[in-house]
């Protein structure tokens, strides 16, 4: 469906014969021209419909816009595909439109798995619009270039990069006799780990999660990648691996400098800098070059698929609570919905008081999944704690009251204290109205 100007036609019998015509659509600088003529305008299309066999939300609906001899403009009118970090839609964009603008066709254009549905919406799309143009998509040859064309950052594509475990230390230099174990990149001494980055013109991204994301080994870095609520291993929810957010923050900031890696992540988040960089690299960037934006980051959106989920700046925040014995500090580990890490940088609680609590209160926190959850989660952990308190001292009291047990317990103070920071920390990553 073209989209005319009426004014035009509405004044066409007023104006002189050579103000009929609406203005031509210009070229734009940097791209190809196609092997095709087109009729000048923008065209809508559709692909897809909810229920449809083959897809999975909303059509996806674009307006693409032609010169006389080129694909000018893809637009992204409306779609319903995923925006999570992990979700369908950057996998997809803006690599697959930003390779048919710099190929001026549609014909073999890469996708990498997870992003096949995609990249055939865009690609059918695309082509309805050509034809309402006036072209044939089998006409337009792709124009293929090994350099960003003009103005541009990068060459669109999708890369797949191995890290090599073993090989490497945090910098990236080649290792020695002399490197120390911490130093080491990736924590696995003989499973690679694997990354799938999309790269448009100016815009990339790490692909964070699932069967075919980022990590080592079939699930893609020594480990499953499905989360079980009650894996807790090395005081970090769903292992080690989930906390370190490397990716996310890459995502976020369009870069791979200054990221903020947690103590305990280092040799993941390296591998995961060095790849991202590898793929930048061979997309004909400059990693070195790229300056992390900050707000609005370009990816930093909340999922429309899950608008229940809490929404964080991922990071690792820094935190203190006043407990029994003084200052408790934290640091919260979060992604964008939630705590993958409390870690215990100092306290000067009693012995007694802390045992009681620690790790108890943190698994509980954890199994809450989500932060609107914590309420839930502190309370199935006070239960625990009043059983094991009347157990230990055969008395009862406070009866089911949980209010009572908080109350009387010699834990209460540093259990509050401890729920209020990892408040603080929610707070302190709340991205408000950015």
């Amino acid at each position: 469906m073209k989209r005319n100007k009426a004014v035009f036609i509405a004044l066409a019998a007023l104006l002189p014969l050579g103000f009929l015509a609406c203005p031509a659509e210009e070229a734009q600088r940097g791209l190809p021209t196609a092997t095709a003529a087109f009729t000048p305008g923008t065209f809508t299309a559709s692909y897809g419909e909810a229920g449809v066999p083959g897809w999975r939300q909303a059509p996806l609906v674009v307006d693409v816009t032609f010169a006389e001899d080129q694909i000018t403009d893809i637009e992204i009118v409306s779609h319903g595909e995923s925006l999570h970090a992990a979700g369908w839609w950057f996998r997809a964009f803006p690599a697959v439109t930003d390779q048919i603008l710099i190929r001026q066709s549609t014909r073999d254009i890469d996708a990498f798995t997870g992003a096949t549905l995609t990249r055939n919406a865009f690609v059918n799309a695309v082509n309805d619009a050509i034809a309402q143009a006036g072209a044939s998509p089998e006409d337009l040859v792709p124009q293929m270039s090994d350099a960003p064309l003009y103005g541009d950052l990068f060459v669109p594509g999708f890369h797949v990069v191995t890290v090599p475990a073993g090989a490497m230390d945090i910098d990236g230099a080649p290792l020695t006799a002399a490197t120390p174990e911490e130093r080491v990149m990736l924590y696995s001494p003989d499973v690679d780990m694997t990354l799938r980055v999309s790269v448009g013109r100016n815009e990339f991204h790490v692909y964070e999660g699932g069967a075919f994301g980022l990590g080592q080994g079939a699930g893609g870095h020594g480990e499953p990648i499905a989360v079980n609520p009650a894996r807790i291993e090395d005081g970090a929810w769903g292992g080690w691996w989930f906390s370190q957010i490397a990716a996310q923050q890459i995502n976020d900031r369009q870069a791979t400098r200054g990221l903020d890696i947690s103590v305990g992540a280092t040799r993941s988040a390296a591998a995961v800098v060095w790849g991202v960089e590898q793929a930048l690299l061979a997309a004909g960037g400059d990693p070195a070059a790229l300056a992390p934006r900050q707000v609005p980051p370009v990816q930093w959106r909340r999922n429309p698929a899950t608008p229940y989920a809490p929404f964080f700046v991922p990071g690792h925040y820094a935190v203190t609570a006043q407990g029994i014995g003084g200052d408790i500090a934290l640091t919260v580990t979060l992604d964008r919905s939630l705590v993958r890490r409390i870690a215990v940088d100092s306290h000067s609680e009693p012995e007694y008081v802390w045992s009681a609590v620690w790790p108890g209160l943190r698994d509980a926190i954890y199994r809450a999944i989500y932060p609107q959850s914590l309420d839930d989660g502190v309370e199935s952990f006070w239960y625990y704690l009043r059983e094991s308190y009347r157990a230990e001292n055969r008395v009862m009291y406070g009866g089911d009251d949980l209010e009572e047990a908080a109350r009387v317990h010699p834990a209460a103070a540093t259990v509050s204290a401890i729920v209020e920071a990892v408040r603080e920390a929610f707070a302190l990553a709340d991205p408000g109205d950015l």
